[in-house]
């Protein structure tokens, strides 16, 4: 880190692959909740291409190409492209559909992170900047014991990261100044477009988040590289 630059006075977070083990939850959900037995490849392949279509509705809205709305109706349009492709959706009533969408808000913190957020949470006001809805981040804030200060989400702000809005408006709720605020995140898009827009920047390496890892390009321009919550924590 700088040794021109001092602790923020908050911390917002990257949810999902930062805070939470997407990948895994969703497997093991999908395992326990579809009604046919898939192996390990087929759950997958589920599993990511389920959450390719959230990072390619994003992409489309902040380019203009798609109107707004909320994660779990993206989650909802997406699982339903995939039951009918793989010739699922007759297997299933419309509750258990319902129920396999609200995996995403029940997904398992990393192995550090709840010990590392309490930490952090001694020096700190920590939140979510997340795109995901308000109810999804409470309920899974809830089912993984993630005790925040403050939840921001897509559908606070009707705009969608990496457009700068999000950061600085997430800054002028918390009363701060963009360099007063640090954004921690597994993900370099993310990082540098909140650097781009003022905030200090934390990378924390979460390996298993990506089918093929591989650090970032631009790892010298974030403030502090850290292995996980708990070794960010040792470094503020």
């Amino acid at each position: 880190m700088s040794n021109k630059k001092k602790n923020p006075q908050a911390l917002i977070f990257d949810v999902f692959g930062t805070v939470v083990d997407w990948r895994t939850s969703i497997k093991n959900g999908l395992k326990k909740l579809m009604p046919i037995s898939l192996n390990e490849n087929e759950l997958e392949s589920f599993a990511v291409e389920w959450r390719t279509g959230y990072t390619e509705f994003i992409m489309e809205f902040n380019s203009g190409k798609k109107n707004w709305k909320k994660i779990d109706d993206v989650h909802f349009s997406k699982l339903l492209e995939i039951l009918k492709k793989k010739n699922y959706l007759k297997l299933f009533e419309d509750s258990q559909i319902n129920e396999i969408n609200l995996l995403w808000h029940k997904l398992d913190p990393w192995p550090d992170t709840v010990e590392g957020l309490n930490l952090l949470k001694n020096k700190f006001s920590i939140g979510t900047l997340s795109n995901g809805n308000f109810s999804l981040l409470l309920n899974m804030s809830k089912y993984s014991k993630l005790n925040w200060d403050f939840i921001f989400s897509g559908d606070i702000f009707k705009k969608y990261k990496t457009n700068p809005r999000v950061y600085k408006e997430a800054c002028d709720y918390l009363g701060l100044n963009e360099n007063e605020v640090a954004l921690v995140a597994a993900h370099e898009s993310d990082l540098l477009a909140a650097k781009k827009a003022g905030l200090q920047t934390f990378y924390i390496e979460r390996q298993n988040e990506f089918t093929e890892f591989k650090k970032p390009k631009n790892i010298s321009e974030f403030d502090i590289t850290a292995k996980n919550f708990i070794d960010l924590n040792s470094k503020l």
